[in-house]
């Protein structure tokens, strides 16, 4: 067992709450039910481990360390031979995807490069799990079976991209890396997702404050951008709005994972989050027509879903901007980040 670096902590009581938490996680994983492939909904998102008490570097160890553990005990219950639907149908994807976000947000409180370097494990793993559990999704947008040579392909992608995460040498040294944070916040530059914001962490904010503070960024660039686009079949305009899905997205997850924060923007957060998956049904069928035209398949009626699914986005996402629920989700997160400086 991983112990935080408790010399980092300010006294001897937020040590032990730290390290508490860490136990929490550990003991998570060990009694992770087996059938993870058939639990609850896979969009449900935990609450962080720790709940983003403590300095951002103080909070940073149990949520990284909690959202591993979580994800390393689903991946454990994942059958090598897993069909593409059951990937679809299971939430080891989302706790990838956690861990991958919480790595951002706390990058500030690690060395730069480790960071990075146990990022890109991550990101694969998800990017190819994404890539095999999609054929599920495109056999049902194409009404038509998917070639197994293609599926037999992406599985194994996605079981060497998994490979690593399952390795113990790997988590050996990802949890002391993660349990082993800077006390202040490190100089220099941070992920992208920090980048977008012009902003970094913050020594003034707790755990919570850092992570409405981060939102809020992402929010404040969402509203100086235009969140649509005029052309789906153009790849670089469905490319843009692919990674505007993304970020609002990260703004939901995030206010899901923390809560007070959860509290402060609930009603705000659900048309964002309605949004985001008018998003994902326009990329669900958009990348189901990209996959038949490579595929040498008939896209004709996949195309005109396409559209109509666009179409509607479209139309929702006007509505969206014209309530005005960015500047009130920017406010919201204001609040929270304001409450939490110590």
């Amino acid at each position: 067992m991983v112990v935080p670096c408790s010399g980092m902590m300010g006294d001897r009581t937020m040590g032990r709450r730290v390290a508490a938490w860490v136990l929490t996680a550990v003991l998570l994983a060990a009694c992770w039910p087996a059938g993870v492939l058939a639990q609850g909904n896979p969009k449900d998102t935990p609450i962080v481990v720790g709940e983003g008490a403590g300095s951002y570097g103080q909070a940073a160890a149990p949520a990284l360390l909690g959202a591993l553990d979580r994800a390393f005990g689903e991946i454990d219950a994942v059958p090598m031979d897993v069909t593409p639907k059951q990937v679809k149908d299971a939430s080891f994807r989302r706790r990838i995807l956690e861990l991958r976000l919480l790595m951002d947000l706390n990058a500030f409180a690690y060395d730069k490069d480790p960071m990075k370097s146990f990022r890109d494990v991550v990101d694969r793993s998800y990017e190819a799990t994404g890539a095999y559990q999609d054929l599920d999704v495109f056999a049902k947008e194409l009404d038509a079976p998917i070639n197994p040579d293609v599926v037999a392909a992406r599985l194994a992608e996605m079981n060497d991209a998994l490979s690593t995460m399952r390795d113990g040498n790997f988590r050996n040294q990802i949890r002391s890396f993660f349990g082993s944070p800077m006390r202040m916040v490190r100089k220099g530059g941070g992920p992208q997702l920090w980048d977008i914001t012009g902003t970094v962490a913050r020594n003034d904010l707790d755990g919570t404050g850092n992570a409405a503070h981060l939102q809020s960024g992402v929010v404040g660039h969402l509203q100086g951008a235009d969140l649509g686009v005029n052309d789906i079949f153009d790849p670089n305009q469905a490319a843009a709005f692919h990674l505007i899905r993304k970020e609002m997205r990260n703004v939901v997850i995030l206010s899901a994972m923390y809560p007070d924060i959860n509290a402060n923007t609930r009603d705000a957060v659900k048309p964002l989050n309605d949004l985001v998956g008018d998003y994902g049904d326009v990329m669900d069928a958009f990348d189901a027509y990209e996959f038949a035209l490579q595929s040498g398949m008939d896209t004709e009626k996949v195309k005109v879903e396409v559209q109509r699914e666009f179409e509607r986005a479209m139309m929702m996402k006007s509505q969206f901007v014209d309530s005005h629920f960015l500047d009130t989700m920017a406010i919201q997160l204001n609040g929270v980040r304001d409450a939490h400086r110590h």
